[in-house]
């Protein structure tokens, strides 16, 4: 997973078809997968602490069911449910034909890139006027 704008994803994208059409290689140099998110701020808004720990969990347990992790993570059902939905559509987990579900990766790699060229925020709290 990683950050990175849209310009960036179609020229690395573009790369790596070319390198494939003149035969220099079948898959993506560094990845089996590759997630990206236009910036930090949108990684963490999707990959929340809670998905996190989850997908900690189920890796560590190597297949579940929604309930085990659920009793597993002190967590509602319904929002393991929820956040279960989303993993398996960016296929960071896979369900086998029994419902059970695990990680189809030996590991995941997430790779933040903070720009250099964007001109900083200003977090400071200003002081209201009266």
């Amino acid at each position: 997973m990683s950050t990175e704008s849209w310009e960036d994803l179609q020229s690395r994208a573009l790369a790596i078809a070319q390198q494939v059409d003149a035969g220099e290689g079948e898959t993506p140099p560094e990845a089996d997968y590759h997630l990206s998110f236009a910036d930090s701020a949108q990684l963490f808004a999707e990959l929340t602490p809670a998905r996190l720990a989850l997908l900690e969990q189920l890796k560590t347990l190597g297949t579940a069911s929604i309930q085990t992790l659920a009793e597993q993570l002190h967590a509602d059902q319904g929002a393991i449910r929820a956040d279960i939905v989303q993993l398996l559509a960016w296929e960071l987990i896979a369900q086998a034909s029994d419902g059970q579900l695990y990680i189809p990766w030996d590991e995941i790699e997430i790779q933040i890139t903070l720009p250099l060229d964007r001109q900083p925020r200003d977090n400071r709290p200003r002081a209201q006027e009266r």
